[in-house]
């Protein structure tokens, strides 16, 4: 219930800010972020399991710099070792 709840405060601001040419994104990180403590509790899983920081960084940096006519409105994170 509360990812749907951010997802929709997410689309109300997304209504009322658009027309102000400010760009509202929901961004899902579906994944174990790289970090020392969540190796730590995952030591025997392969790097391609964990979400790169950097790697999120850019891929949100990357919606900072959309044109007003592709603005992305959710963008889901996932690994790319995750097993579909």
């Amino acid at each position: 219930a509360a990812k749907a709840a951010q997802r929709s405060l997410a689309q109300s601001l997304a209504r009322q800010l658009g027309p102000e040419g400010i760009h509202v994104a929901h961004v899902v990180i579906d994944a174990v972020v790289d970090m020392p403590a969540s190796r730590g509790m995952l030591p025997d899983r392969p790097d391609d399991f964990f979400a790169q920081p950097a790697d999120i960084a850019e891929s949100v940096y990357f919606l900072t710099r959309q044109p007003r006519s592709a603005w992305t409105f959710e963008l889901d994170l996932r690994p790319f070792g995750e097993p579909w």
